[in-house]
């Protein structure tokens, strides 16, 4: 496995991990299968940039930083990050040598560094270094607060690891429901999956608008789903968020925070 491969791969497992997904909810909700899940994180495979997204997507993290690394991955797999044959010429030319060696060796130490500081996020272990000062690079939410009302966690990124907590959750008939409190953009959601046609799931908060989720196609059926972020503002904090299951076939479900 090359050393590309093993960061992709890694970071795979890690983000999978966080959200807590096996293998078999992978494949109900994206259009791979287990199995093929399974080849991808275990590094067996090339992994397709869309399985990449649609991991990001169902994780709930921002996928920049895993696409950035599939970029590197897959220059390796079709053979574009292969070295490319030193010139005859420059072989000959001796007294041109340290020239020709001091430019290659300053660009390679170049694409080293921006390398490091591109992997040196939150599922990366490398850094860069300038003097004596590390260097990272750490994506943070789009919006935080007010700048977050209406707008849709993924999109923003609020949904990544260490950025979120479940605050309370309800089960009916096979379906899932779940109030997120988005810690680090100050904002709550509903998260829903496994619900029916017609399902609708309602999130309130005093002094906001209400935000919900309607499931209409089967493509949403077999998603995971989630509402418009609500900004918190005081007086009201995440426990005073209520969120409701109305399905299209049952009785309504409604739980809080608190």
């Amino acid at each position: 496995m090359s050393p590309e491969t093993a960061q992709l791969t890694g970071s795979m497992r890690e983000v999978r991990a966080a959200a807590g997904l096996s293998l078999a909810q992978l494949a109900r909700r994206t259009p791979y299968s287990k199995s093929s899940w399974a080849r991808y994180l275990a590094g067996t495979q090339p992994v397709p940039r869309r399985a990449v997204q649609a991991l990001c997507e169902v994780a709930g993290v921002r996928p920049e930083r895993l696409l950035a690394l599939w970029q590197l991955a897959d220059a390796r797999w079709s053979g574009r990050a292969r070295a490319t044959p030193e010139p005859p010429s420059e072989r000959r030319n001796l007294r041109g040598a340290p020239y020709v060696w001091g430019a290659v060796a300053g660009l390679a130490a170049a694409a080293v560094a921006a390398v490091a500081v591109l992997l040196s996020g939150p599922y990366g272990s490398s850094s860069a270094t300038t003097g004596t000062a590390p260097a990272s690079f750490t994506p943070g939410p789009g919006c935080s607060g007010r700048t977050c009302e209406g707008k849709n966690p993924l999109d923003m990124g609020c949904g990544g690891p260490r950025m979120v907590r479940t605050l309370a959750a309800r089960t009916a008939d096979g379906r899932s429901v779940q109030l997120r409190d988005g810690t680090a953009c100050h904002a709550v959601w509903a998260r829903a999956a496994r619900l029916h046609l017609g399902d609708r799931v309602e999130l309130t908060l005093p002094g906001a608008p209400p935000k919900e989720i309607h499931v209409d196609t089967e493509k949403e059926r077999n998603a995971y789903l989630a509402t418009p972020m609500t900004a918190l503002t005081p007086p009201h904090g995440p426990g005073d968020a209520r969120v409701c299951l109305i399905p299209a076939d049952g009785r309504r479900v409604c739980f809080t925070g608190r």
